[in-house]
């Protein structure tokens, strides 16, 4: 990629962590190639990464470990 769509920025390939929503399932996905902006942080995935993620989420296999996420609320002046 090379370049950032957003800022500009260079990109580099990383290691990231990705917290993946499908609906209301949430999974943690860890190890996953990125290019990443090192200005503004943004992550690209090529496809191929995109459809394993969605894969991993979708799989009936049991994950390794779990963790526990609390979950709060936004209540203020709107």
């Amino acid at each position: 990629m090379g370049e950032c769509y957003f800022c500009k920025g260079k990109t580099d390939k990383q290691r990231v962590t990705v917290d993946y929503r499908w609906g209301d399932k949430l999974v943690v996905i860890k190890n996953v190639p990125a290019e990443v902006c090192s200005q503004c942080g943004e992550r690209y995935f090529d496809a191929e990464i995109s459809r394993h993620m969605e894969a991993i989420v979708l799989s009936e296999e049991k994950p390794r470990f779990s963790i526990t996420v609390p979950v709060c609320e936004f209540a203020g002046a709107e």
